[in-house]
């Protein structure tokens, strides 16, 4: 039994280091177009006075990029570079005395703190303390703003150390710096937007996104990205099936919070899986039977535009776009994300809000209507009876009054069993 367990931890590790290898290799194509900034030079110089750098920011930001930049100068150096999927790869790939190089993208939630993570990270501090005393390895985490700023996340004081915020006046983008990535990306029709007024924490973003999309009006797009996107979508659904097929595979993705695995659509469909179809096939337009086979097919041809695929799951190209999406869709079909929505997604996203109670600051929440909040109340009790506690108590919702009231006389409608 040991030896068929080191076996599969073998075949593990080394599929691992598989993927690592392609991912890595994909950094390097990007990181031709990479343009320096102060804070990317700054995030270097942190690198080489401390073993764990915070990168802070909104989504979009550039975190990624720069970690990855940062990574792969350190590679030349002689640094192994892993990204880190779970805290316990942090464990499983550190060797004393060798240089080693760690990413950790979106530490503890990529839209508000989530507790679990936090639970995870703190029970491995005793490693990221040995790690970041070894002189010979690094520690790159990025992490969005709301997350680091989140009092749960004050626990983590190994990567609290030394933070850089991106967004902070100090490294904030320049308007020559903007001027030259946008050049980078969009070329001649830079000067169709007003590059020194554009206040969008997610400028980096959006100069890539415009260069995959090629949309037509650049400085629509800069202006308003959400309704850009809203319009693509628009125009998807007035084309018949086909473009709702791929309105569907979209759901789907935000249905399982940018996690829906390919083999989710492999062998026969499960009576989970079949209620899932039926209700968000009826949102979308189409025939509550269409198969899965059909409905993947759709998926794919969304690859590398709005959705990829990483280590066998379908996710949007960008965290931003996931926020983009679900937002639209939390106003599309708000009853079908209640019903059959990621458990993180529902309670971290959706929030109750008085018209004179506003008390959310993050962008693309989405507001549950007087109509839906018992449905959502429901659904609250359904995860609570899963024992999902964490995820439930730990959000948005429960620190607003009017939420806990209706939510108490809901408790007293129910039998007390």
């Amino acid at each position: 039994m040991n030896s068929q367990i080191l076996n599969l931890n073998y075949l593990y590790v080394f599929d691992c280091l598989d993927l690592i290898h392609i991912q890595i290799k994909d950094w390097k194509k990007k990181d031709k177009r990479f343009v320096s900034t102060k804070a990317s030079d700054y995030v270097m110089d942190c690198l080489q006075d401390n073993s764990c750098v915070t990168l802070t920011a909104p989504s979009g930001a550039g975190k990624s990029f720069i970690s990855r930049h940062a990574a792969l100068l350190l590679q030349k150096e002689g640094y192994k570079i892993i990204p880190v999927y779970t805290p316990t790869d942090i464990r499983n790939y550190y060797k004393p005395g060798k240089l080693t190089m760690f990413i950790v993208d979106d530490i503890c939630g990529n839209f508000v703190a989530n507790q679990s993570q936090i639970e995870n990270w703190k029970q491995l501090l005793p490693v990221i303390d040995t790690i970041i005393a070894d002189k010979c390895c690094k520690i790159i985490v990025s992490c969005r703003l709301q997350v680091y700023t989140d009092v749960k996340f004050n626990i983590l004081v190994s990567f609290k150390s030394c933070e850089c915020n991106l967004t902070s006046y100090s490294l904030c983008l320049t308007s020559k710096e903007k001027h030259n990535i946008a050049n980078q990306y969009i070329g001649t029709s830079i000067n169709t937007i007003n590059v020194a007024t554009n206040n969008n924490d997610f400028f980096p973003l959006l100069c890539s996104l415009y260069d995959d999309k090629k949309h037509a009006d650049v400085s629509e797009f800069f202006n308003n990205p959400f309704d850009v996107y809203k319009s693509e979508l628009d125009k998807l659904s007035e084309h018949g099936d086909d473009g709702n097929y791929k309105i569907f595979g979209l759901a789907l993705c935000v249905l399982f919070n940018n996690r829906l695995a390919e083999t989710w659509f492999q062998n026969k469909v499960t009576d989970e899986q079949r209620h899932i179809i039926e209700d968000t096939c009826e949102a979308c337009g189409i025939n509550r039977n269409t198969s899965k086979s059909k409905l993947n097919k759709a998926l794919d041809t969304l690859d590398e535009t709005f959705i990829c695929k990483q280590n066998g799951m379908y996710r949007t190209i960008h965290d931003k776009l996931l926020d983009f999406l679900a937002h639209y869709f939390g106003q599309k079909m708000i009853e079908c994300l209640i019903d059959h929505g990621d458990s993180n997604l529902l309670h971290q996203r959706f929030v109750w809000q008085k018209s004179d109670e506003k008390t959310s600051n993050i962008d693309f929440t989405i507001e549950i209507p007087e109509d839906c909040l018992e449905l959502f109340l429901e659904r609250f009790i359904k995860d609570w009876l899963a024992g999902k506690v964490a995820v439930v108590f730990n959000y948005n919702n429960m620190n607003i009054s009017s939420f806990r009231q209706q939510l108490i006389q809901y408790l007293q409608q129910l039998d007390k069993l």
